[in-house]
Formats: structure tokens, sequence, C-alpha cells
């Protein structure tokens, strides 16, 4: 059986209260984070809220309520400490995304406003092209917890992209480590306002592949990439 790294499961209760201080969750046990150990595959994943631990606020978590699971969804960490409902969505973007190491599941005020709508994200500034790789996707409709949902957010995250939207929900934000995926988390929320306020000013004109290189890098690029980034000339 793989080593629990410490380490890990007090960068994970630390990251819990990070989330809380920059109000990527309202409360309770809203949103949720994990960090996967690519060195064991193993993930060290938010709790759920249990008599022991009843959870106020992601600011009371310590490194005791930390949930570790393996790849298959099995607690391999204190057997008290059963990782969040929303484990399936983690498990199958790290399944599909061996790039993300670490994943926000934020519930913040103005992407959750896209995400009531059901609309997706523009990509309207040099930052969210560079830090969310582009328009941010709202995934079809899934159930808290479900397979359905976290099948769902894979489809709209695709095989870059730094973050989706859950219908109704909250978004999910991925990075190689809890540092970029708080980052995206943060740009995410920003991008959000900005989308909105510029929707009352006018037109929003997308920020483009083609914006930031030379047309003669970006033919260059191979075909399935310029297809999956809408390059067109």
């Amino acid at each position: 059986m793989a080593t629990i790294k410490p380490a890990l499961v007090k960068e994970v209760a630390g990251a819990a209260i990070t989330f809380w201080e920059k109000k990527l969750t309202p409360g309770m046990d809203s949103g949720d984070l994990s960090l996967r150990d690519p060195e064991t595959g193993l993930i060290y994943i938010l709790p759920q809220p249990s008599e022991r631990q009843p959870i106020h606020g992601w600011n009371t978590i310590t490194a005791a309520d930390v949930a570790v699971i393996d790849m298959q969804g099995n607690v391999v960490g204190p057997t008290e400490n059963l990782p969040t409902v929303e484990y399936p969505m983690h498990l199958r973007i790290y399944e599909a995304r061996p790039d993300v190491n670490a994943i926000v599941h934020s519930h913040g005020v103005w992407s959750q406003i896209f995400a009531a709508v059901r609309q997706d994200i523009p990509c309207l500034s040099l930052d969210a092209y560079h830090f969310l790789l582009g328009e941010v996707k709202c995934a079809e409709f899934g159930r808290v917890g479900s397979e359905t949902l976290a099948k769902n957010i894979v489809d709209a995250l695709g095989n870059e992209r730094r973050a989706a939207l859950l219908a109704g929900h909250g978004a999910a934000c991925v990075g190689p480590n809890l540092y970029e995926a708080f980052l995206a988390a943060e740009v995410l929320e920003t991008t959000a306002k900005q989308a909105i306020c510029a929707k009352l000013i006018g037109d929003i004109v997308p920020v483009t592949l083609g914006d930031i290189l030379p047309e003669d890098i970006i033919k260059a690029m191979d075909p399935e990439t310029l297809k999956q980034m809408n390059i067109k000339f």
C-alpha cells in the first residue's frame, strides 16, 4: 500500500483555510478541493461532514480531518474521514487529465451567476487566455456527487482547459498544483465579473491565440491543436 505523506495532508488542510479566506466558498462544506500525489496516485481530499467534524466552514479543518483515497475511491487514510460527496468528479478529472494534480471546486459569487443561467464565460482578456486557456464552458447539468456530473465536467474541461462550470452549481478549476488551481479559480471570478460588466457596455470581442502569436507560427502548429483552440484563417 502506498505511503501517506503527512506533508501533503498538511498542505490540503492549509488549502482549506485558503479556500475560505479567498471567498471561494460561502460556508459549511460548500465546494471542496483535492491534491493528487503523482508519485503514489493517492488523492488527499476534503472530507464529508460528520458528527465528529460538522464543518461549519472549511477554515475549521485540520490535518486530522483530511481524507485520503486511492484512484478507485477506496479510503486509505483514517477510516472515519470519508471524502467529499463530489469525489467521483475529482477521480474522473484525474483519470482524464494526467497534467492535473490539484482541483479546486469553487462556489464563487461571479462564476455562479454564469452557472445559474448555464452560459459559457467568454475569454475576453489576455489573463483569461493565459490562465484559463480560453473560454470557460458550462457543463450539462448533473446531480451532486453523481457520475453524470463527473462525466459532464470532464467533457467541459476537455484536454487542456483550466476551468469549467457545473450548471446551477459552481466550478471546477484545475492545475498541476494547488497554487495554480487557486490561481485559475481567482482568474475565473475576475473574468466572470468582467464579462458581466462588459456585456452592459457592448459586444464582447473574445481573445484568441491569433491575438497572441504571429500568423506564421500558428500555421505551423498541429492542425488538431488549432481545431481545439478554434483558430481559423
